[in-house]
């Protein structure tokens, strides 16, 4: 199945804010992680990224998530399939709460 590539201009502002957001956070976690050999860093990293790339699949518009309402536009401004964006957010919740347990719980 072929992603639909030609809404990448459709909230570009908000796609790139998001990719960066996962990245800046993600990728200095996951670096840290496989240079300790933390695996909370590892799982929370990767989630990390993962946040990024489906922020920039399928974009959260600040202000309709402040005012907590649904975008009518998110059909339009989406990229790829809500299968993907459903397994994407599956990953995401994993290794993130994967992370946080292991850092936080098992090493406490």
């Amino acid at each position: 199945m072929m992603m639909d590539w030609s809404r990448l201009r459709l909230s570009t502002g908000a796609r790139v804010l998001w990719l960066l957001f996962g990245l800046v956070l993600g990728v200095p976690t996951l670096m840290n992680g496989i240079a300790t050999g933390a695996t909370a860093d590892l799982c929370f990293g990767i989630g990390m990224i993962l946040v990024g790339i489906r922020g920039f699949l399928r974009p959260v518009m600040f202000g309709k998530a402040i005012k907590m309402e649904q975008d009518p536009k998110t059909a339009q401004v989406s990229i790829g399939s809500p299968t993907l964006h459903g397994g994407l957010s599956m990953v995401i919740f994993i290794a993130l709460m994967a992370g946080i347990v292991i850092k936080y719980v098992i090493n406490g």
